[in-house]
């Protein structure tokens, strides 16, 4: 694992925060809400990023887990199972900035937002 799971994370799955709040799959519309509740990530450390549209009947679903501190990219099918699953620490997008967050680093809502403002180019 290192900067290769970076890597694979943006190049099929495109810039983080470059999905969507809510998709429209197999007839149905999934929001971030909806689907962290559906693989019962709600009340965990997971903080939703987005969903991705994929080929063939999937989706992603892309969030930070604070417990282990890493993206997560899950490939999901119509069913809702997980087909894939890739993971990517944050410090691969924050650099040395992520040893600079002390206790930051256990609030998962503060690192997430820390990341979107680097990834948007706000820091």
């Amino acid at each position: 694992m290192g900067v290769e799971d970076k890597v694979l994370i943006e190049t099929r799955f495109g810039p983080l925060w470059s999905g969507k709040a809510e998709i429209t799959f197999c007839g149905n519309i999934l929001t971030l809400r909806s689907v962290k509740r559906s693989l019962d990530l709600e009340g965990s450390d997971a903080v939703e990023i987005d969903l991705l549209e994929l080929s063939g009947e999937r989706y992603a679903f892309r969030f930070y887990d604070g417990d282990d501190r890493r993206v997560v990219v899950l490939v999901l099918d119509t069913e809702g199972e997980i087909l894939e699953e890739h993971r990517a620490h944050v410090a691969e997008w924050l650099g040395d900035m992520y040893h600079e967050t002390g206790m930051m680093a256990f609030d998962p809502d503060a690192m997430a937002a820390l990341l979107r403002k680097k990834i948007a180019g706000e820091l």
